[in-house]
This record gives C-alpha cells, structure tokens and sequence, in this order.
C-alpha cells in the first residue's frame, strides 16, 4: 500500500510541471479550498474530506506573484475521516486544524498543522459484556470514544498560481492522539496524499 502511496504522489508533482506556464506576473488571492484526500494510518486504508478557510495572508489581493519571493498563509480546515484497521478498529473522527502555511512564487508550499477533534471507534470481531446479574451478550458496535489531537507538516504545490489547475496536491504526513486511552494516550501515524479545490 504504501509503494502505490509513493508512486502516486510522485506523478502528482511532476504532472505539476506539465502544467506550469512560463509566466510570472499574474495576480493571487488567497482562497478557500475544497479537500479530498486519501488518509491511511500506515498501511491502513482511510479517507479524509474537508473544508479550508483562508482566514489570513501577508499578499495583498490582486499582488503579482513576482513581488514576494513567498507569502504567509493562513488556513482553518475542517474536516471528517476515517479509517480501518482490520484487527483493531475502524476509527471515525472529526477534526479543526490551523494551518500555518509559506506559499512560495514558483508554486511550492510547505504547511505546518495542529489540530484537534473528537473520534468514535468500532471494534473489529465480535464485544461481549456481562451484566449485574451475570448474563453474558454481545455489545452491538462496541467501541469508544475519544478526544483527539493531532499534528502534522505537509508539502504541496499550488497549480492555480500559474493560472492552470484551480487547486493543489499535497502529502501530509502526521500523528493523531486518541485520550484518554488506558489512562494515557494513543498514539497513530498517518499519511494524506490529496486535492484541494479551490472555491471563493
């Protein structure tokens, strides 16, 4: 699973400069995106689709990309995902995240992203309990919830800054913490190789 991860982010980025135009002088505005992405907890398969706000940038509206070396951004996403680990849980989750972003000239953008949420898990195989009086039952989706936070870093690039694709491709490697959890927290990797759209 993860090869096809890898392999399918590298297309992504170097499709990106079939696309790119030698131009340099078009105007930028940040904007809101929508995200759709694929979220695996290392090998295990999940999903993510979210909304992100710009809520702040240093680039003046209508500012020529070639005035700025790179810009600051500013992003609040909201988002809900899940995934499935076949002999643990399946975990569903929402999440707010602010997105600190450095939006470079040439397309490029690096992104650093905490954020917290809440999660509902649904264990795998069957749950019993066993009642005050002793009568033993299966628990129908069995599982916990959890507060969650989260911390991640990405790298993109940013098609519509050259005016040709209206959004960007990412990979966001991260972690997610589940609490409480046994008393302490849990502790999950995670990946996202995705598409945001750009809406206004």
């Amino acid at each position: 699973m993860m090869k096809h991860i890898l392999i399918f982010t590298i297309i992504l980025f170097f499709s990106s400069q079939i696309f790119v135009k030698a131009q340099n002088s078009v105007e930028y505005t940040p904007s809101n995106g929508l995200r759709l992405s694929y979220m695996g907890s290392v090998t295990y398969p999940g999903f993510k689709l979210g909304f992100e706000r710009a809520s702040k940038s240093n680039a003046a509206p209508g500012q020529l990309l070639s005035e700025k070396p790179f810009t600051r951004e500013r992003y609040i996403s909201y988002s809900l995902g899940v995934y499935h680990h076949p002999t643990f849980h399946d975990n569903l989750f929402a999440q707010v995240e602010w997105n600190l972003r450095r939006q470079r000239n040439k397309g490029m953008y690096y992104e650093f992203a905490p954020g917290a949420g809440f999660s509902r898990t649904f264990l795998q195989g069957a749950t019993y309990g066993v009642d005050s009086s002793g009568e033993v039952s299966k628990v129908p989706m069995a599982g916990n919830f959890y507060a969650l936070l989260s911390v991640s870093g990405s790298m993109g690039y940013n098609f519509s800054l050259k005016g040709n694709l209206p959004g960007k491709v990412f990979l966001k490697p991260g972690l997610i913490f589940l609490l409480p959890y046994n008393k302490l927290a849990y502790t999950r990797p995670t990946v996202e190789v995705g598409y945001t759209l750009n809406v206004r």
